[in-house]
């Protein structure tokens, strides 16, 4: 029997849903699964899923739109969620990324948080799960970088600059359709020195979210290749988060990567 080609996720909200429960051990809830949600181990080695990026997300604060019922409508202009403050963001941030150094900890080896290529490859080689931490939404970077350094010897190795809402690196996005990407500004000074720095680092720079003046903005800037985890052709649907065919050629023509959703 043939050998299934093994998957590589790229984006996943698990340790988003682990935090929120609230259980008295996410860490065994993961390992050892039966508790629903995106992802738990048992669960994707059985099919087939050997690699992935594992999201750390922050919830707006406050009480937010109800996003699903508003994208039910035929057309629709979800209102943008309330910033995060960095203190804030910050701490969950931590507490995630500590979650998923807990789970590589105590998973007898079946799952690694990788940090390189090389790591990847011998890791799904051997039958286990290589994980690596994202970040979707850079409010918990500060303004002098120190916490993106200690993130990225944490494990960090991708990084969505922005969600819907804007932080001080750029704006994002709304959950709009139809719509064209073209919703807003770009990158702030402190956006463009932050791709500066994660190209400098080997941290991945994901376009995800990011509007249209942002992502041209960080394709001048980047000498890596530009990624989308999760976006799709605009051209099939006219969504704000969805990339138009120039993104997609520009994507093309850097060896990069689009993600569908």
């Amino acid at each position: 029997m043939q050998k299934p080609t093994p998957i590589f996720d790229g984006h996943n909200d698990t340790l988003l849903r682990l935090h929120l429960r609230k259980s008295a051990d996410p860490v065994s809830d993961f390992l050892n699964g039966g508790v629903g949600g995106h992802i738990d181990l048992p669960r994707a080695l059985e099919g087939g899923l050997r690699a992935g990026l594992f999201a750390i997300f922050i919830p707006s604060p406050g009480k937010a739109a109800d996003v699903e019922a508003i994208m039910s409508q035929p057309t629709y202009d979800a209102p943008l969620p309330d910033r995060c403050t960095a203190d804030a963001a910050l701490a969950e941030t931590m507490a995630m990324a500590a979650l998923l150094l807990r789970i590589e900890a105590r998973s007898e080896g079946r799952l690694k948080v990788c940090r390189t290529a090389a790591e990847i490859s011998a890791t799904v080689g051997a039958g286990n799960f290589a994980a690596v931490l994202h970040i979707e939404g850079a409010e918990a970077i500060n303004a002098d970088f120190n916490n993106l350094d200690v993130l990225h010897a944490a494990g960090l190795r991708s990084l969505g600059p922005v969600w819907s809402r804007p932080n001080i690196f750029g704006h994002g996005v709304p959950f709009r359709f139809p719509s064209t990407p073209d919703t807003g500004p770009g990158l702030t000074d402190l956006g463009r020195e932050l791709v500066r720095r994660c190209n400098a680092l080997r941290i991945a720079f994901d376009l995800s979210h990011i509007t249209e003046k942002g992502f041209w903005d960080v394709a001048e800037l980047t000498d890596a290749p530009l990624i989308a985890s999760h976006s799709n052709a605009h051209a099939v649907t006219p969504h704000a988060r969805n990339l138009t065919d120039d993104q997609l050629k520009a994507i093309g023509e850097t060896k990069g990567i689009a993600g569908l959703n």
